[in-house]
């Protein structure tokens, strides 16, 4: 008989210092979908779970969609929405009759009331509907969190191997690989080491020292009885128990000692270089005052208020500044009001609207803009870079403003993607064509502006993504923690 392999995917990144709470709303505005849905939908994207079903399906193995949740990082999600995405978990694995293995694709940085390891909750859960002896293989984010808890639910656990992520197919199908090996009977374990650190996700860039060579020790040590190396320099803005650096080890039963020895040597070599992973932004006015016009587009990463970090993406800190300068720059912002009133002025028509702060006011204030709406929609981006290739991501109503002095504003109900560029290009915008182009985004946007910019500047701003972690007060997590206490803590 055929085996029969189901797949599920449940994924957002939480920021518990964004103020505003996710809900089920969150993942039906990005797509939420069930059974066959799942799998035709998610066809020819770059994700896990359609890399998955491809691998298993190419190894003749029925592959069994349960369900395909996804939400833009946020806020902490309630516990009525974590218990809706538990149940339907639960209930999918149930309609989908008997199974023989589950992989199972998480972020890995899933936070909800109540639930600090919102992630662990979902594969106990599923290892409890699958009821002994049916293995689960779990895939995470590069960015996760990962906890003993769940490496002790899970038989195996994976996570990306690139930052900017552009292998989600490909952990996908490593996923698949291992579901097949336990399927043939191997006895297939994961390892977890851990270190009290935080990473600035500006510098934890695989290409970049010191990731590019833990990455490479990771990939030279990977092979025979090591089945998967994979480094967690974990989200930082995780106000949670057992936050820090992680590496798993995969490997076949035989190897534990081995594993366990490799896990803790690469997690010791990433202590001892912390202080690499430093960064300097640079303030917001003096990024600017070193612009020439006319000599190609300058990446200002605004990753403070970064939505796919969590935050909120209505801070105009920018904005304000761009609007003193005489170049061409685009730049967006989440703010529902602005977007009604652009709707009420009508494209073509002049508006005058405060911009910003409408979802969290601690790091910025309202900023006046004035100036001709251009263009007006409520479409999706489909995105076209590297990173989640093919995935439709929903913002809501939006519009462009032409301030008529070099600076356009996008204005959305949900936050634009501008790591890729499509985030512009879907509203008519050219990024190509600027002398600025603002990205909400720490790392993500150097696969989608490959070849597009001449330089780029980390900003120094507060928020709820900020790389400045003396920003944020940290209450739940183990201290010490480098860097926020310095020294070797």
């Amino acid at each position: 008989m055929t085996r029969r392999v189901a797949v599920a995917s449940i994924v957002q990144e939480t920021n518990t210092f964004s103020p505003r709470m996710s809900t089920m709303d969150d993942f039906a505005a990005q797509g939420l979908w069930v059974g066959a849905a799942a799998a035709t939908r998610s066809a020819g994207t770059n994700t896990e779970i359609a890399g998955a079903l491809d691998r298993l399906r190419a190894a003749g193995v029925e592959g069994v969609p349960v369900v395909r949740a996804w939400a833009m990082s946020g806020g902490v999600l309630t516990a009525a929405a974590f218990d809706r995405i538990r149940a339907l978990l639960v209930d999918n694995l149930a309609a989908a009759g008997p199974v023989d293995a589950l992989v199972l694709c998480l972020h890995g940085a899933l936070v909800a009331e109540r639930a600090p390891a919102a992630d662990a909750d979902l594969v106990e859960a599923a290892r409890a509907a699958l009821g002994p002896g049916v293995p689960v293989v779990v895939t995470h984010d590069l960015h996760a969190n990962v906890t003993r808890r769940i490496v002790a639910a899970a038989d195996a656990l994976v996570g990306f191997h690139t930052y900017p992520h552009v292998d989600q197919g490909g952990t996908g199908r490593r996923g698949a690989d291992l579901a097949l090996r336990l399927l043939r009977g191997e006895r297939v374990r994961t390892v977890l080491a851990k270190r009290p650190m935080l990473v600035p996700a500006e510098s934890s860039a695989i290409a970049d020292a010191p990731m590019a060579l833990l990455r490479a020790r990771a990939d030279a040590a990977t092979g025979g009885p090591i089945l998967d190396v994979s480094l967690f320099p974990v989200q930082p803005w995780l106000d949670v128990p057992e936050l820090g650096f992680g590496v798993t080890v995969t490997h076949a039963e035989r190897a534990g000692a081995a594993a366990r020895d490799l896990a803790e040597e690469l997690a010791e070599e990433a202590w001892r270089r912390r202080g690499e992973f430093a960064v300097d932004p640079v303030p917001v006015e003096a990024a600017i005052a070193g612009i020439t016009p006319g000599s190609g587009p300058v990446i200002l990463v605004q990753s403070a208020d970064s939505p796919t970090a969590g935050a909120t993406a209505d801070s105009a800190a920018v904005i304000a500044a761009l609007l003193a300068v005489p170049l061409r720059a685009y730049a967006t912002v989440v703010d529902a009001p602005a977007v009604a009133a652009c709707f009420a002025a009508g494209a073509g028509g002049r508006v005058t609207t405060p911009v910003g702060a409408t979802l969290d006011p601690r790091w910025s204030a309202p900023v006046p803009l004035a100036g001709v709406v251009r263009r007006l929609g409520d479409t999706p981006v489909v995105l076209a870079g590297d990173t989640m290739t093919g995935q439709s991501v929903a913002l809501g109503r939006w519009a462009t403003v032409d301030t008529g002095g070099g600076l356009v504003v996008l204005l959305t109900e949900r936050p634009a993607p501008t790591f890729d560029p499509a985030g512009y290009r879907h509203a008519g915008l050219e990024p190509a064509d600027a002398d600025v182009v603002v990205v909400r985004s720490a790392t993500l946007w150097r696969a989608g502006y490959r070849g597009l910019y001449r330089s780029s500047v980390l900003l120094d701003l507060p928020g709820a993504s900020t790389p400045r972690f003396d920003y944020l007060d940290f209450a739940h997590a183990p201290r010490p923690l480098h860097p926020i206490d310095g020294g070797d803590g």
